[in-house]
C-alpha cells in the first residue's frame, strides 16, 4: 500500500507495505553556512542518533555548509516493534535526558511500560510508534535535534531551515542505490571543497572507510556479486572515480572537468557513470520518482505516481550507454546536467 499527505501544497507518497529508497535533501534558510566544521560533527551525531530512533537504515549521507543529502531505506514495519526496543531507541536519541514531549527519562519511560497504567503505557507506545519508519518523522527528529542544538549553543531561536525537505523515491535495485549513493558521497569533490571523496570528512564513504559497519554494509550491499567486503569497496570507487583515477602513490588523483563533460554532452557524447556523477545531476534530486522506465510506467513506481493528482510524465535519461534510466519529473524545464560550478 501507498499513502499520500498533502502537506504546504505538495503531495508527499509513502510506501506502506515494505521498504523503500529515498534520497532526501534540505537546505538552510537564507543559504547561510550553518553547517560549518564543528557543526558538521554535530549533525553527523544527530543523523545516527535519529535513524537510530526511526529504526532507518541510512546507506549514505554527505553534509556542507548550507545543505545536506541523505540516503535512506525506510521500513514501516519498524513501528512494530517490543517494549525493550522501543526503550533502547528512545535512548539512542535523548541519551540519560528527559525527552520535552514526555518528561521521562530511558529508564523512567522503562518503568511506564512495564508497571505504569495500561492506558498510559499505550499511549507512550503508539506516541513513540508513530515517529518510527516513516520518512517524514525521522527528517523532522534529525531537523528539530539540530536547530535545539544550534539555537542553544548560539542563543538564537527559530527555524533553521529554508523549505520543506526535498524527497526523490528510487527504486531499490542494487545498481541504481550504488550509483545515487555515489553521487551523494561525490559532493563535496563537485563542490571543490575535496580532491577525492575519502579526503572529506562529512560524508558516508570516508565514514564507512573509517570502520563504521552499518554504512559499509550498506554499500557493500550495492555489489552483490563482489566476493568480499573489500572488493565490492573497490567497485564503489571505481564508480566514483573511474578506472584512470586510482589514487596515486603521493596520494593525488585524477580531477576531471566538469566544462569538458559538458560540452562532450551537448555534442552527443556518451557518458561513463564516474563522469556523469561528476555533473550536478537534477533528475538526480529533483525529480519525484527515478528507476527503470518498466518501473516507472508498469511497476511500482507507476502506482507510486498515480497517487498523484497530476502524475508527472517520465523521461529517459540518455546520457549513459546501455543504462535504462527515466525520470519522474514535471516541474520547470527539463536539464539532465548542469555545471557544479554555477
Amino acid at each position: 500500500m501507498l499513502q499520500s499527505f498533502f502537506i504546504m501544497g505538495e503531495i508527499r507518497i509513502k510506501r506502506e507495505d515494505g521498504p523503500a529508497v529515498h534520497h532526501v535533501t534540505s537546505r538552510v534558510i537564507q543559504k547561510r553556512r550553518l553547517l560549518l566544521e564543528g557543526q558538521r560533527e554535530v549533525w553527523v551525531a544527530a543523523l545516527h542518533r535519529a535513524a537510530e530512533f526511526s529504526g532507518v537504515e541510512v546507506i549514505t549521507y554527505c553534509v556542507l555548509e548550507t545543505h545536506f543529502h541523505i540516503l535512506v531505506r525506510i521500513d514501516p514495519a519498524a513501528r512494530m516493534c517490543d517494549d525493550a526496543t522501543l526503550v533502547q531507541r528512545f535512548r539512542a536519541l535523548y541519551g540519560a535526558s528527559r525527552a520535552q514531549w514526555s518528561g521521562l527519562n530511558a529508564e523512567e519511560l522503562a518503568h511506564a511500560l512495564e508497571k505504569g497504567d495500561a492506558e498510559t503505557a499505550e499511549a507512550l507506545r503508539e506516541r513513540l510508534r508513530r515517529r518510527m519508519g516513516d520518512i517524514s518523522e525521522f527528517m523532522r527528529t534529525l531537523r528539530q535535534r539540530y536547530t535545539r542544538w544550534f539555537n542553544l549553543a548560539h542563543g538564537t531561536a527559530g527555524t533553521l531551515w529554508a523549505e520543506r525537505f526535498g524527497s526523490v523515491l528510487v527504486q531499490d535495485t542494487p545498481w541504481l542505490v550504488g550509483l545515487i549513493a555515489a553521487y551523494i558521497d561525490l559532493n563535496a569533490v563537485r563542490a571543490g571543497l575535496a580532491d577525492l571523496p575519502e579526503n572529506y570528512r562529512w560524508c558516508g564513504y570516508t565514514e564507512a572507510l573509517a570502520g563504521n559497519e552499518t554504512l559499509c554494509r550498506a554499500l557493500v550491499a550495492c555489489f552483490p556479486a563482489a566476493k568480499d567486503s573489500a572488493e565490492a569497496l573497490a567497485c564503489y570507487r571505481l564508480l566514483m572515480l573511474g578506472k584512470g583515477t586510482a589514487t596515486k602513490g603521493d596520494g593525488t588523483g585524477a580531477r576531471i572537468d566538469p566544462a569538458a563533460l559538458l560540452e562532450a554532452v551537448k555534442n552527443g557524447g556518451e557518458l561513463q557513470p564516474h563522469e556523469l556523477l561528476r555533473l550536478r545531476a537534477r533528475f538526480l534530486t529533483e525529480g519525484r520518482a527515478l528507476g527503470t522506465r518498466d518501473w516507472l510506467e508498469t511497476g511500482e513506481g507507476a502506482r507510486v505516481l498515480a497517487k498523484l493528482k497530476r502524475p508527472p510524465p517520465s523521461r529517459p535519461v540518455e546520457l549513459l550507454d546501455n543504462v535504462d534510466l527515466a525520470v519522474a519529473r514535471s516541474r520547470g524545464k527539463y536539464r539532465a546536467v548542469e555545471d557544479p560550478r554555477e
